[in-house]
């Protein structure tokens, strides 16, 4: 088994017929296989036939739908961390780890509340804002303190730490439903619609448009600060860039499906590993790797306890907690 998976990891070929298959696979389970009594040809007349019956809704207003949004929030959640980890050159970096999430899950837990009251796009605006807030903390105590790479994870991690206190009592002051409390803090893709996915992959796009004016430099950053100048590229304001698009990104997957934990910390140390060092193809295969994580660990959720379903952030923390262990144990 060890060899078999060191040959995928080494052959291109053989690493683009496992992603392929894989992916396929996650397609033909989350839009066949569920827990109602609907069998494979009923899914199958569902997914074609327009008309209205049973079969056809809970393909295109259920299934479809969370398998969409599963994927689209997954490459925005694999996206952030990548964009995160350059520019704060650090291995741990991770929107919602770091609190840039937590921003977005406060304002979406007052407007649950009803302390503020605003139509589905101010929810979504404003949850992108509060997270480029944060995002912009973080940036501050990059470039005035000059932290370290671990120092800046460690007050990274203090500021998730605070931002999900924070959320946590807005929920509890306001005497929330718990299976709310549980979307919001443990992530769920149970209330996934059409226009959700409107709004994530608008997000998704812009930010992608934004990090192709940014492309030939963010190889540059990696070479360190001065080398950077040299080349002439201001790593001051290309840092400032990559973590507004890194909010936008944590704030948009926050208003569909909550905090996810991981996997933005995950997906760029298994691209690395896929594709190399080259920011361009690992903003893709972490994209990738970010949407098929995101969608195993729902249908793991949705599908290993029926009818009792699990949040997807619990299966993604059962996923990602023991790389984290292994990264905080190597890096020096």
């Amino acid at each position: 088994m060890r060899c078999l998976l060191s040959r995928i990891f080494h052959n291109r070929l053989l690493r683009s017929m496992a992603v392929i298959t894989a992916m396929l696979a996650l397609v033909f389970v989350g839009i066949f296989v569920g827990p109602s009594d609907m069998s494979m040809a009923d899914s199958f007349s569902g997914l074609i036939r327009s008309d209205d019956n049973f079969g056809t809704t809970v393909i295109w207003s259920i299934r479809l739908p969370r398998l969409i949004l599963g994927f689209l929030v997954g490459a925005s959640l694999g996206l952030s961390g990548v964009l995160i980890q350059l520019s704060a050159r650090s291995p741990l970096g991770d929107p919602n780890l770091f609190g840039i999430g937590g921003g977005a899950s406060i304002f979406i837990a007052v407007s649950i509340i009803g302390l503020v009251s605003l139509p589905s796009y101010g929810i979504f605006i404003g949850s992108i804002f509060s997270s480029i807030l944060i995002a912009a903390f973080l940036t501050l105590l990059i470039l005035n303190r000059d932290l370290s790479p671990i120092k800046f994870s460690i007050m990274g991690i203090a500021v998730g730490s605070l931002m999900l206190a924070l959320g946590t009592s807005v929920v509890a002051y306001g005497q929330v439903y718990p299976a709310q409390v549980i979307a919001l803090i443990s992530g769920s893709f149970t209330t996934s619609d059409w226009t959700t996915i409107y709004f994530v992959s608008g997000a998704l796009l812009v930010s992608l448009v934004l990090c192709s004016a940014s492309a030939e430099k963010l190889s540059v950053i990696t070479l360190g600060d001065d080398l950077s100048r040299s080349l002439g590229v201001d790593p001051v304001k290309l840092r400032i860039r990559l973590m507004a698009i890194a909010a936008i990104l944590a704030g948009s997957s926050v208003y569909a499906a909550g905090l996810i934990a991981f996997v933005a910390l995950t997906t760029p140390h298994i691209a690395r590993r896929l594709v190399g060092n080259s920011p361009s193809k690992m903003i893709f295969m972490s994209m990738l790797m970010g949407g098929m994580i995101t969608i195993f660990s729902d249908q793991i959720g949705r599908l290993v306890f029926a009818p009792v379903e699990l949040p997807v952030g619990l299966t993604t923390t059962i996923i990602g907690a023991p790389l984290m262990i292994y990264l905080i144990w190597r890096y020096k």
